[in-house]
């Protein structure tokens, strides 16, 4: 994974770069914060902790999460071969070691390969506890760990009692003791918001945000924006943090604004059933869908560059397919496994709480190959002991889960054009403009109409110096968004931080703001300063607030030497876009500039 794109860590990477940053802030001093936590807080102190022994690269994190990953693996064998044993075990283990988006999420700057490793952990734990107090208190701390990591799975904790409950009294006093652990644990984090701002977020100022981004009218099911979140601006972790202390324009407590969008999520549920049982519904089909929706990061342009990742052949469709049957075949004996099929459970239900994306769900998979595993056992076991019936029903049964599990429709050309435009973009960041291009181009392969790809590509032929290339490309971008208004369309260029979303008419089509600025790269090639400037400079008349435009118009006035002019654009922009290290950069190579 070292050697994609995105493991240079850019804005390109939102939740990562976000993390990153948060992470670089704890080691450089500011340990506590100053704010509520925004985002779940374990994992930006865990890369601290990277950071600060082995230094700020992202190649030592993924060193760690592969180290964990190994561990995680061993946890699976060993759970699977106490629940189910030692051969569903082995099956399990590998499958684990072959199954393309757990390696996948190895490699990425994200909370996923925790959350893996503490669900293990945890089902671990209560495994092997037996009568032993100590292990029960590691227990509960891991959970709590698991809650603070993901606290969608809080809702495990009710079924975890019943279960053991049950046991006797031996099982309420450990219960009990796991329990204690477990809130000390979660409860650090409301108590460190309120120490540090006076507000006892429970967990995040994200909280409520995140629900209504899963759980409004134009809510598909995964990860959209929302016009009432953006508003116009795009989307980006800064706006998102402002619009968590602020109510129809009023500042609030970040507590107020979470529990007020969760009233609007909540609102539209109840007051739109019909439309919410259909999302609903959507949910659960991605959820059981063979194709792993992306965000941030795309398995599709990692498996193109990564050997290893072509390799790893397990799908999600055939880990359902087989755990499917294993937990047919499992359920008489429910009572030893039961938390299994509650994680299971648990994960696939905070799916549908929220919305349904592969980071997600992929901790629900080492629990899925445990019941595969078992799955896989008892087909070998019906094979030997020549039951045909038997053996003939389990494959069917399993071929038919995997086909409706592939066959479920996703709108795989929109994501594929997503995920190699990011590409291309990262490509673009670091100047390398012909891989760059290719990976627009492959981009509008996949889906010809998008616009954004086809404005970056001008961008990419225009640093390259092939402006009759991308003067064509600025034609078929004409050709293909004249007189479009497309909502969805406009909200995605806009939180690529394209000044696009403005357009409200057609007498105002979306494709001019696009154009003008696409032809303002095109005179930059060419050395036209002067054209370059004008059209920045309608651009930002139409949009004062575009901290891409005021960054470009003030790298454009540098390379005038028009430095006073530079340096007040380029703050602008830094000002606007705090994530803008190109702009920062810029404006400090401008200012000693101006001290010669």
């Amino acid at each position: 994974m070292r050697g994609q794109p995105f493991s240079i860590i850019g804005p390109q990477m939102l939740d990562s770069y976000y993390y990153h940053r948060w992470a670089i802030d704890i080691i450089s001093g500011n340990f506590w914060g100053s704010d509520v936590f925004f985002l779940r807080p374990l994992y930006p102190y865990l890369l601290a902790l990277v950071y600060s022994v082995l230094g700020q690269s992202v190649l030592a994190v993924q060193f760690v999460q592969a180290v964990l990953a190994t561990i995680s693996c061993f946890l699976l064998y060993d759970t699977a071969r106490r629940s189910f044993g030692k051969r569903p075990a082995v099956f399990a283990s590998f499958g684990f070691a072959l199954t393309g988006i757990l390696v996948f999420y190895t490699g990425t700057l994200l909370y996923v390969e925790t959350t893996i490793l503490l669900s293990l952990l945890f089902f671990w734990l209560i495994l092997i506890a037996g009568r032993r107090t100590w292990l029960w208190i590691a227990a509960g701390i891991c959970f709590g760990l698991l809650v603070i990591c993901r606290p969608e799975i809080f809702l495990l904790l009710p079924f975890l009692f019943i279960w053991l409950w049950s046991r006797g009294n031996g099982g309420r006093s450990r219960l009990l003791t796991m329990a204690v652990a477990a809130l000390v644990v979660i409860a650090v984090v409301p108590l460190r918001n309120y120490i540090v701002a006076r507000d006892p977020v429970l967990f995040t100022a994200h909280s409520g945000i995140n629900f209504y981004y899963g759980n409004n009218p134009a809510a598909d099911g995964t990860w959209q924006p929302t016009a009432e979140l953006e508003k116009g601006g795009g989307f980006s972790h800064e706006r998102l943090a402002e619009i968590s202390r602020s109510v129809e324009g009023r500042e609030v407590k970040p507590s107020q604004a979470s529990a007020y969008w969760t009233r609007q999520g909540l609102r539209f549920i109840t007051h739109q059933p019909g439309l919410y049982l259909r999302l609903l519904g959507r949910k659960l089909l991605l959820s059981f869908s063979n194709y792993e929706v992306p965000n941030d990061y795309y398995p599709e342009t990692a498996r193109a560059g990564s050997l290893p990742l072509r390799l790893a052949f397990v799908d999600f469709g055939l880990v359902l397919a087989l755990g499917f049957l294993g937990m047919v075949w499992a359920w008489p004996k429910r009572g030893r496994v039961l938390p299994a099929y509650l994680f299971v459970a648990a994960y696939f239900v905070s799916s549908l709480l929220f919305y349904v994306l592969s980071r997600l769900r992929a901790p629900v998979v080492p629990f899925l190959l445990m019941f595969a595993g078992y799955g896989l056992s008892e087909l070998v076991d019906s094979l030997r002991q020549r039951r045909v019936m038997r053996t003939v029903v389990a494959v069917v049964i399993a071929v038919v889960v995997y086909i409706v599990s592939a066959i479920i429709p996703v709108d795989r050309s929109s994501y594929s054009a997503q995920a190699w435009t990011q590409t291309g973009n990262i490509h673009l960041e670091q100047q390398d403009f012909g891989k760059a291009a290719a990976a627009f181009q492959r981009a509008l392969v996949a889906l010809p109409s998008y616009s954004y790809a086809r404005y970056s590509l001008v961008l990419a032929l225009a640093g390259a110096g092939q402006t009759s290339d991308a003067k064509a490309e600025v034609r078929k971008m004409e050709q293909a968004t004249a007189g479009s208004n497309d909502r969805k369309t406009l909200l995605s260029l806009a939180a690529a931080r394209i000044a696009i979303a403005n357009a409200t008419s057609t007498a105002d089509p979306a494709w001019r703001p696009a154009r003008r600025l696409a032809d303002a790269w095109v005179a930059i090639s060419e050395g036209k300063y002067a054209r370059a400037e004008s059209l920045y400079r309608t651009s930002l008349d139409q949009n004062p607030d575009d901290a891409e435009s005021s960054f470009l118009l003030g790298m454009v006035y540098a390379r005038m030497d028009s430095l006073v002019q530079a340096r007040e654009w380029l703050a602008r922009a830094a000002a606007m876009d705090p994530a803008n290290d190109a702009a920062r950069t810029a404006l400090k190579s401008v200012g000693s500039r101006l001290l010669r």
